[in-house]
């Protein structure tokens, strides 16, 4: 580029000082580096247009050789907008170029590209000589670290504005951030809240539906019922006319039969007719021929001649019937039913008698019995092996002696009834005898004689020594229970102590006094409730476990079950508790007594299907059946006792049977309590008492409503289980998840 361009000649290029080249060239480089910011800060479209600069493609070879690098990283290349505002515009940076290179002047010249459109185009000056340019060229290395020095203060302010940017972008990102987490939060919050909302309305429509589905088949039962009683009552109405009818038949003919028999006895009542003489006699016989003459024979004589004597001197007397040829006539006598009235209360009187003789009979046939026992076959008689203990009191005195001693005064002056209530109060005192003073070993034979005397009399006798032997034996039982459900040693008491024979005579004195509801609920009032927890507990033997599980099976009544305790709040917390012993067989696999094995899962499952029996049984208390309902336990442990059972069946292992027939009898169960107390029960919190609660009660629900009878595998199920599970799972789930899972089934 020419120096006319500019519009100056060298002779004032040589006039200018030095600090105008120094400053000419400073302003040449604020100005470089403001154009290339400006440039970054420029759109990607703009990028691509050409650049518009005094500085721009005009430059020559020759310029290029006074060039100073720049170091452009001391630069902000920041594309910010703000950034962009900062920076002036060409034609101000060309304003302030010329201000600072010609100074301030009254008249300024015209723009710089005005002056070259309008000015001719001048010859090109001549070029500068090598002389010349080299003075100019090593005056610029002596002025760097000025330049350096003015060159970096425009830089330094660049990279601190930059920063500010930098800070309040990463500012304005944060907050663009939080919003963003706020708005995700309060959409999740809508998606719950709707969520909840489609929960409730749909729960709200299940119970709708489930209040409507009650109520119409409520409905349709109470239709039944009416229709049934409208037919009854015409049945009864018919019933009752056809019975009148035959009442009036009844009668009318009766009142034919009296005026038959009226008429009958009216005819043969008749004056009785003389005797007259045969026209032909016999004579006499020779040996009934009177000495004496008829007056001089004694009237009562006289009376006793037979009847065939003539009357007078001379007579013949008439032969006997029996003697003629023919044969008597019958004749009717009014006489003859008087006669036998006699005769039928004689036989009345030997019946009596009779009857008489056999209590009697059967009395010393009681004594006999108990007199001949043996505890076994190959045994000696009990009354023999009495002879050998004696009480340490009085050890002159053998139980052989005293019982026998006191048998000829049993049912003195007492009914003959009485005489086995005697003789079992007799042996209950020797028992009882034995216990006050720890004399443990003769109490077998007494126990063993007692069960015989109870199972030939058990109502005769159970009710008359309930208030007797039921505290007796609880308290024998005591003395090997207690130390072995604490896990003590029993000091080998176990060989004179029978535990097994103390509930055995227990039970069946239970079921003598069940015939009458005062007796049983004596029985239970003397019944401890902490001799029955002890006795639920796993620490003893699987057949005393069973035989508790009989004895609690007599104490099922409307408002109580198990010891009688007449408040009705101690009840339940001892019901309760009967509850935890008894169910937790159901949900765990006990230890052996006094091992450290597992129990034997046939074994269990039997004793789990007797538990299932008596929890059965219970439903017919209305006390009961609230209980099993109400527990915290009872039905999370039979949902668990069917999700085992299932898995089992499933792997068809050797109790097949057993885990069917507990399957079918536990559903049942499980069904009645959950239909009957439906509004009373939450069953998400009865389900998490056990572990996976909830979906084992689906899981098992959905398999038995599945099932089918010709598999192999559910054979053993009975057909209404499949019914029951329907019902339950409507209970349980909405309509949409009983889809699913009938997808789900019917898919697999």
């Amino acid at each position: 580029m020419s120096d006319h361009d500019f519009g100056f000649s060298d002779d004032e290029l040589d006039s200018l000082p030095v600090d105008a080249f120094v400053e000419l060239e400073t302003n040449a480089i604020q100005l470089t580096q403001a154009h290339t910011q400006a440039r970054y800060s420029k759109p990607a479209a703009a990028m691509k247009v050409a650049p518009s600069s005094d500085y721009g493609d005009e430059i020559g070879e020759e310029d290029l050789d006074d060039a100073v690098i720049i170091d452009e990283s001391r630069s902000t290349p920041a594309i910010i907008q703000g950034l962009q505002r900062n920076v002036p515009s060409q034609a101000v940076q060309r304003e302030q170029f010329r201000q600072q290179r010609y100074g301030t002047i009254a008249n300024p010249q015209p723009h710089m590209a005005d002056r070259r459109g309008n000015r001719p185009t001048p010859p090109p000056p001549p070029r500068f000589s090598q002389t010349n340019q080299l003075p100019q060229r090593a005056q610029i290395p002596q002025h760097d670290s000025m330049r350096a020095e003015q060159g970096s203060q425009p830089s330094v302010a660049g990279d601190n504005a930059a920063d500010e940017m930098r800070r309040q972008f990463q500012e304005l990102l944060k907050e663009r951030d939080a919003l963003k987490s706020e708005v995700n939060a309060k959409s999740g919050e809508i998606a719950i809240v709707r969520s909840k909302n489609d929960q409730v309305v749909k729960e709200a429509q299940r119970k709708e539906e489930a209040l409507n589905k009650l109520y119409a088949d409520k409905e349709v039962k109470w239709k039944r019922e009416i229709e049934s009683t409208r037919i009854a009552e015409k049945n009864a109405a018919t019933e009752r006319d056809f019975v009148k009818q035959d009442l009036a038949e009844e009668a009318e003919r009766v009142r034919r039969l009296r005026r038959a028999q009226e008429a009958e006895k009216g005819a043969s009542v008749t004056t009785p007719k003389k005797k007259k003489p045969l026209p032909h006699r016999d004579g006499f016989d020779d040996d009934e021929v009177e000495i004496l003459s008829p007056s001089k024979i004694s009237p009562s004589r006289f009376q006793r001649r037979l009847a065939g004597s003539p009357s007078r001197p001379g007579a013949k007397r008439k032969r006997k019937t029996v003697e003629s040829p023919v044969g008597a006539l019958e004749v009717t006598n009014a006489e003859e039913p008087v006669m036998e009235k006699p005769l039928h209360q004689d036989l009345i009187l030997d019946d009596s008698i009779i009857e008489s003789l056999g209590k009697q009979d059967d009395r010393f046939d009681f004594i006999g019995t108990m007199l001949d026992h043996r505890v076994s076959l190959d045994h000696t008689r009990t009354i023999q092996e009495l002879e050998k203990y004696a009480l340490p009191s009085s050890p002159d005195e053998s139980f052989q002696s005293i019982l026998l001693g006191k048998i000829p005064t049993l049912g003195f002056k007492r009914p003959q009834k009485d005489l086995p209530v005697d003789f079992c109060e007799l042996l209950i005192s020797m028992w009882s005898n034995c216990v006050v003073e720890k004399y443990y070993t003769p109490i077998y034979l007494l126990i063993d004689m007692l069960t015989l005397a109870l199972e030939l009399k058990t109502t005769a006798v159970g009710p008359h020594i309930t208030d007797t032997i039921v505290p007796l034996a609880q308290l024998t039982a005591d003395i090997i229970i207690i130390p072995r459900f604490q896990t003590k040693p029993t000091n080998g008491q176990e060989k004179d102590i029978n535990v097994s024979a103390c509930l055995a005579i227990l039970h069946i004195v239970a079921l003598g006094c069940m015939s009458e509801h005062q007796h049983i609920i004596r029985f239970w009032k003397l019944m401890r409730f902490d001799f029955v927890l002890v006795m639920l507990s796993t620490n003893h033997p699987i057949p005393e476990f069973e035989m508790m599980l009989r004895i609690l099976s007599t104490s099922v009544f409307r408002d109580s079950f198990g010891p009688f305790m007449g408040d009705s709040v101690q009840s339940t917390q001892v019901v309760n508790n009967i509850l935890v012993r008894l169910t937790y067989p159901l949900s765990e696999v006990p230890f052996l007594p006094g091992s450290s094995e597992k129990m034997d899962l046939s074994v269990l499952a039997k004793l789990r299907f007797k538990v299932i029996q008596l929890m059965t049984s219970m439903t017919r208390s209305p006390f009961a059946s609230k209980a099993m309902a109400m527990h915290p336990l009872v039905i999370g442990r039979l949902v668990g006792l069917i999700s085992d059972e299932i898995d089992d069946l499933y792997d068809y292992k050797g109790r097949h049977e057993e885990s069917a027939r507990i399957i079918s009898l536990t559903m049942r169960l499980l069904y009645y309590i959950v239909t009957k107390f439906d509004d009373d029960i939450d069953m998400q919190k009865k389900l998490a008492a056990i572990r996976g609660g909830s979906q084992k009660y689906l899981l098992c629900l959905s398999r038995l409503n599945f099932s089918e009878d010709d598999l192999v595998l559910e054979s053993g199920i009975e057909p209404d289980v499949a019914g029951c599970a329907l019902e339950m799972l409507e209970l349980f789930v909405t309509p949409e998840e009983g889809d699913a899972i009938h997808s789900a089934f019917s898919g697999s």
